[in-house]
């Protein structure tokens, strides 16, 4: 019924003079923001609620939209079917994640434009470590869909997230994922570019010739930047990785380049490794017992490389409605908390995660920041207004107190004094709070000797008083 009323009053006043324009145009958004509520459409969509450039007319620049758009699938649907190889099954991929940090897996299923536009049409499942049970995955405020290209985010990774991913299109999925999440801070080392005159540097693939496999590392992006308008921070993470010989190319020296598949014939390796061509990580749950333990794999650390960065701090989101002449007509900036209805309902922002922790004087404790704001910037600890800096708090604690290369404050022997409210920020918002409550360890001494001396000479009195009990009874015979 809305959309007979839209359409009519449209024609109607379609033959009004310029003075009518203004109203014809402010019925024509209103049309398309109930329809783009209501569909999730994006901003090519008609006001009747279909994709312009699913039928663009005569429209040139719709024409090489649509046809970029179809071309791109098509595309993607040869070089799927060139991945298959000679036995025709898809490759899957092992992956490692590091605890707090963030993963994405894009959706190997090819997806026509079509089905792109519908919010439901494609699925992500999977399997925990710990099951062998196919489940839907639940998303929350760290678990992101991206309604673009149906690519999953996790964020604030946790060791629950470990198990198998997949995504399917209808009942068409692809070869899966299987993540592997690990505390960062266990087994890491910082190096520097080759370029640079600080040691170490990266180290370099290795070949273990018994077993025809290379270890390498396995490089992520640079992390965004952790702070705007300052000399800021900013790392990459690379993790050991174990490929067969038969599909590792060296050709380049080029940590970030190294992987390359090629023939599809099987090598003199492990046999699993036919199956994981791009390889699995060193600390994978997958990775065989015989493979993870050898001397090489366990003499190979993952490695942290930090850099420095500097940004503007202009990152406002304004979103912009135009008319059919490109002419703005709404403005809402997102950043401020505004959006516009066409927009429809904005994502929930993460909650700020509070943890209270008791520790006894003495002890060693590591504070890890509880909450994410669904980034990989570093976080940046404080004491109320205080910043906490690395080499300040280490150098004035006598590396009592240290801040790591992961972020993460290890205070070695934990004082009276180290009671405090520690909070943990991201690109100037606060991620989450810590409230650190030390108190006196009671220790009680016992001495060996005199508690076994006791125990003893309790069992005796009561075996004594058994006996006694026992032996002092009076036996008596019934005579018929």
């Amino acid at each position: 019924m809305h959309l007979k009323i839209a359409v009519i009053l449209v024609i109607s006043f379609s033959i009004i003079e310029d003075r009518g324009k203004t109203l014809t145009q402010k019925l024509t958004e209103k049309a398309k923001a109930y329809y783009k509520t209501k569909y999730g459409k994006d901003s090519s969509t008609h006001f009747l609620g279909y994709d312009i450039t699913e039928y663009p007319g005569r429209n040139a620049e719709y024409k090489k939209i649509h046809r970029k758009k179809w071309e791109k699938y098509y595309s993607c649907l040869q070089d799927q079917e060139d991945s298959f190889g000679n036995h025709g099954s898809a490759t899957p991929e092992a992956v490692l994640g590091f605890q707090c940090l963030s993963i994405r897996f894009d959706c190997k299923v090819c997806i026509s434009p079509l089905e792109l536009s519908q919010k439901d049409a494609v699925e992500w499942y999977w399997t925990p470590k710990s099951t062998n049970k196919l489940q839907p995955v639940e998303y929350t405020e760290h678990v992101l869909l991206s309604s673009d290209d149906k690519a999953l985010t996790i964020y604030n990774l946790q060791d629950s997230h470990t198990g198998q991913y997949i995504c399917f299109l209808g009942k068409t999925g692809m070869s899966p994922y299987f993540l592997t999440v690990i505390d960062g801070s266990l087994n890491i080392e910082q190096v520097y570019p080759t370029s640079s005159t600080s040691n170490p540097h990266p180290a370099p693939p290795k070949l273990i010739t018994q077993h025809n496999v290379y270890i390498y590392t396995e490089w992520s992006q640079w992390s965004p930047c952790s702070r705007c308008g300052k000399v800021g921070k900013i790392f990459k993470t690379g993790y050991c990785t174990v490929i067969s010989g038969d599909y590792f190319d060296n050709s380049e020296d080029n940590t970030n380049k190294i992987k390359t598949l090629k023939s599809d014939e099987s090598g003199s390796g492990f046999e699993l490794f036919t199956i994981f061509k791009l390889g699995i990580p060193c600390q994978s749950h997958i990775l065989p017992s015989s493979i993870k333990y050898l001397d090489e794999v366990q003499n190979r650390k993952n490695e942290i490389m930090i850099g420095f960065c500097k940004k503007s701090c202009n990152d406002d989101v304004v979103f912009e409605v135009r008319d059919g002449n490109g002419r703005v007509i709404e403005t809402a900036n997102n950043s401020a908390g505004i959006y516009s209805i066409i927009q429809g309902i904005p994502p929930v922002d993460p909650d700020v995660k509070r943890k209270l922790i008791y520790a006894a004087k003495g002890e060693k404790i590591i504070l890890t920041c509880p909450g994410n704001l669904n980034s990989d910037a570093p976080v940046q600890w404080q004491i109320n207004s205080k910043v906490l800096i690395p080499e300040i708090i280490s150098e004035e604690s006598k590396n009592r107190i240290v801040i790591s290369v992961m972020d993460k404050i290890i205070i070695k022997d934990v004082h009276l004094t180290d009671s405090n409210i520690y909070s943990c920020w991201q690109n100037r918002e606060l991620a989450g709070t810590i409230r650190l409550i030390v108190e006196k360890k009671i220790k009680l001494n016992f001495n060996h000797h005199i508690m076994l001396v006791g125990v003893a000479s309790i069992l005796l009195t009561f075996f004594y008083f058994y006996l006694n009990a026992f032996l002092g009874r009076k036996v008596t015979t019934q005579t018929t």
